[in-house]
């Protein structure tokens, strides 16, 4: 049998031993020292000179005095004399002035590192829970880059699942992004965080966008035709076939036209033949997303037969380039023009006949273009009215007159820095009445044309005609 025990190396109690106790308290001394490891330091090479009984350190690399050659040994002061106890690998100790405790790895003593895997949870500044297994209470978290850049990833299990972020009030859900239910990426808001409205979603196949008041914007990849049959159609179909599938109005295909990107195509309004009884002005308020052209056409080879009539205006165009084509148009006002266009509005004229009237366009800082021949064969206050630096180009086009229309105030007035250009347009046929009223530093360029009417123009305040 051996002299010691085989882990701690201490003395047995021999057999017929003299002195016993001293034995058995050298035992009591290394226990003493090692069962519950708490040390003052492991940071010195050389021994404190305050050092009292019972003090106990880890020597640090390079022991100096009476830690030479001790380097890693926990030393104990004990009857004014320091005694060393060699550790065995897996031993820890308690680190007092640092609060850490340490491992002896058979080298030398270095800070536990604790099992930080498959933890119940984690509490910071606050408790988790069964269901918050992450729990942070704190004014700001810094998740930063250990690199170039860095990803905060939310990963769901399957298509109908949540990965989400959801902001709250008072614990109560405000707002939620991500993606829900699929995997198209969504927007939700809330008031009461009972009541949702979903206020954005992105197709996850196309990347389209959809918001709560617009639905999904189509991007055309070519022209599109919308079909309008007062008679045979409905503003419940997609208004992309005649007859049957055709809208009843034309005020549903220009809002159809008005939810696409055109992606730079032009956007045709295909009018059925009939006379078209408007309560409401066709009001064309924004220019078309992407670029494209409005075009309402009726029948360009028989303008009469699709006839657009109404009490006051007939168009109203604001935003955008518009090409009226094929069309009647005519009012029963005694002041107010079929056709209205103004602002950044480009309004093209092509194979129109403008009817009995209170005016046939008026323009306002818009830009008027004839497109293609056209025909007056009703009475009118004026043909064209032009101000607020309207502009108006004949594009040498063809105007024919039938019945000799008598225009009460001019057949063009132009005023407020307009500029209309009739150089190279023709006029076929007769007409009554004043040819130009010109005013305010308006521009009318005739080019040698001779205006419809019968009585001379007349120009005021700055007016130039050429």
């Amino acid at each position: 049998m051996s002299d010691t025990s085989p882990i701690l190396s201490m003395p047995y109690i021999q057999p017929a031993q003299a002195q016993k106790h001293v034995t058995h308290n050298e035992a009591l001394r290394l226990l003493d020292t090692i069962v519950q490891l708490a040390v003052l330091s492991a940071d010195l090479s050389v021994p404190p000179s305050t050092a009292v009984e019972g003090d106990r350190y880890l020597v640090a690399a390079n022991g100096q005095a009476d830690w030479a050659g001790q380097s890693g040994s926990i030393a104990v002061f004990v009857d004014a004399s320091w005694q060393f106890i060699a550790p065995l690998a897996g031993w820890s100790a308690h680190v007092r002035d640092i609060s850490t405790t340490v491992v002896f790895d058979g080298a030398a003593w270095a800070g536990q590192v604790p099992e930080l895997n498959n933890l119940t949870g984690v509490g910071i500044g606050t408790n988790f829970d069964s269901y918050n297994k992450l729990a942070v209470s704190s004014d700001a978290v810094l998740l930063n880059h250990a690199g170039g850049g860095h990803q905060l990833k939310i990963n769901k299990s399957s298509l109908g699942d949540t990965a989400s972020l959801l902001f709250q009030t008072g614990y109560g859900g405000r707002a939620e992004i991500g993606i829900a239910g699929s995997d198209d990426f969504a927007l939700k808001v809330s008031a009461d965080g009972s009541s949702w409205v979903e206020a954005l979603r992105v197709d996850a196949l196309t990347g389209r966008i959809q918001t709560a008041v617009g639905g999904w914007r189509e991007i055309l990849t070519a022209p599109r035709s919308y079909f309008v049959d007062q008679s045979l159609g409905n503003d419940g179909n997609d208004g992309l076939s005649v007859g049957a599938g055709a809208f009843a109005s034309i005020g549903k295909a220009v809002e159809a036209a008005m939810m696409i990107d055109t992606g730079g195509n032009d956007i045709t309004l295909k009018l059925a033949q009939g006379t078209y009884n408007l309560a409401q002005p066709i009001a064309v308020d924004y220019a078309l997303v992407g670029g494209g052209r409005l075009v309402v056409e009726g029948d360009p080879g028989a303008p009469d037969l699709v006839v657009m009539d109404a009490v006051d205006q007939v168009f109203t165009v604001a935003q955008g380039e518009v090409l009226l084509c094929g069309l009647k148009l005519q009012n029963t006002s005694s002041s107010v023009a079929t056709i209205s266009a103004r602002g950044n509005s480009h309004l093209l004229l092509d194979s129109v006949t403008f009817g009995e009237a209170g005016g046939h366009i008026e323009a306002r800082g818009a830009r008027l273009t004839l497109a293609g021949a056209c025909l007056i064969d009703g009475d009118a206050g004026y043909h064209l009215h032009l101000s607020d630096g309207a502009q108006f180009d004949g594009n040498g086009q063809t105007v024919t007159l039938t019945g000799a229309p008598d225009f009460v105030d001019a057949f063009c007035v132009c005023t407020h820095a307009s500029v209309a250009r009739f150089a190279g347009q023709s006029f076929a046929g007769s007409a009554t009445g004043t040819r130009y009223d010109l005013s305010a530093n308006a521009v009318i360029d005739s080019g040698g044309v001779v205006l419809p009417g019968h009585v001379a123009g007349s120009t005021q305040t700055g007016g130039v005609y050429l």
